[in-house]
């Protein structure tokens, strides 16, 4: 029964942390089409929803369905006293509530789960989901109803054995024999009150003890999911796909970073590489564009190499790259420069064929060429190009 009353809750709630996590992601891009056109897919697959809901800030702006919702659009949180004080629960927590069973005022009972959305550690608006408590109760738990059997459930706003019995004889917590069963949800828990007047009681219990068992896993192992899923997607936000290195993202972030401890301590200094491949396009042009692909990936792996574990190595785009350096002389930086050219020379086997490029480098010192990314960059790009100029004119190769 337990296992049954959880399985069912959790398909109408993770359907909020998905929206959830759209939200997160395209809070600054919100098209109203979009927006709808997603909570009309989640409705169609969602059970025992009478509607979802978003505030941005605490402005009900988002509904669906809308029909018989029309007066919710514009609503404000702040100046409905039943609901403000749940939805400032729910903010002041950061977490997920579940509100209710209560009295719908479109009939019937129901239960409010509010999930608060914050951007960067600030408060951004509110998903509310709104459930149909009597089909969700019955599709959980009517088919377990036997002569035998009784059960309750109390808890009414997660307030667990303070809260009001919702479902079945409240006379039943007290009765002798009867076990209660902790339910977790979202801010709080239920109680289930299970008794049997039968000698399979003891059957039942055990039965409901593997449940909870298998229950704990499969929450593992659906909390593990998650994170996983969380953890590709902030590696997707700051690393190149194709070479794995830090993108444009991360670099910007490890440089603004040095640039204010730069402004705390002069004496410190940095130093920008401007790495591009000469001949790359001809790689391209005769091997193939995987054969590209993979020439990318082994010059990334090897700069890595070149230099040191602190020192960050990006792909700024294309067949450019990025390191950047601390606390390092002039002389450590030719070597540097040179151990990088000749990592980037050494041909690539592709198949049976060896796919050969040079690097043209450019460099640019902090804070003597600019004090954040975009001016040393750009200092680092022109000394690269001037190099280019020199070896193309000193040996007459073909460097692009």
């Amino acid at each position: 029964m337990r296992a049954r009353l959880m399985r069912e809750l959790n398909s109408v709630l993770y359907l909020t942390s998905g929206l959830k996590s759209y939200l997160s992601v395209r809070h600054n891009q919100l098209q109203r089409d979009e927006v709808e056109g997603i909570l009309a897919g989640l409705y169609n697959d969602a059970r025992h929803v009478r509607n979802f809901g978003i505030a941005v800030g605490h402005t009900l702006t988002y509904i669906h369905p809308l029909q018989g919702n029309e007066k919710a659009i514009g609503l404000n949180y702040q100046n409905v006293p039943e609901q403000w004080r749940d939805v400032q629960r729910a903010i002041a927590s950061e977490k997920p509530l579940l509100i209710g069973p209560l009295k719908l005022v479109q009939g019937g009972n129901g239960l409010i789960y509010r999930v608060p959305v914050f951007i960067k550690g600030k408060y951004w608006g509110l998903v509310s989901s709104v459930i149909d408590s009597d089909s969700l109760l019955r599709t959980a738990l009517a088919e377990n109803m036997t002569d035998d059997h009784a059960y309750a459930l109390r808890g009414t706003n997660g307030e667990g054995m303070l809260g009001n019995v919702f479902l079945g004889d409240a006379a039943l917590f007290s009765k002798p024999g009867t076990q209660l069963i902790d339910i977790e949800v979202p801010g709080g828990k239920w109680i289930l009150a299970l008794h049997s007047d039968t000698q399979r009681q003891q059957t039942v219990i055990k039965v409901i003890y593997i449940l909870v068992w298998f229950l704990g896993l499969m929450l593992g192992w659906f909390a593990y999911t998650v994170l996983n899923q969380r953890s590709n997607l902030a590696r997707m936000a700051l690393y190149d796909a194709l070479t794995g290195l830090p993108n444009r993202v991360l670099v910007q972030d490890r440089v603004d970073h040095a640039m204010s401890v730069l402004r705390r301590d002069q004496k410190r200094n940095y130093l920008l590489l401007f790495v591009d491949l000469d001949g790359f396009k001809q790689v391209n042009d005769h091997l193939g564009h995987k054969a590209g692909d993979i020439v990318l990936q082994q010059v990334a792996q090897r700069i890595a190499k070149a230099v040191r574990d602190t020192d960050t190595v990006s792909r700024w785009g294309g067949d450019e790259f990025i390191v950047f350096m601390e606390h390092v002389d002039p002389d450590m930086a030719k070597v540097i420069i040179e151990k990088i050219r000749s990592a980037v020379e050494t041909p690539v086997n592709v198949g049976n064929r060896d796919a050969r490029v040079g690097a043209s480098i450019g460099t640019a010192v902090a804070p003597v060429d600019g004090n954040n990314l975009t001016s040393l960059a750009r200092a680092a790009d022109e000394r690269m190009y001037e190099e280019k100029r020199q070896r193309k004119a000193g040996d007459g190769d073909d460097v692009r």
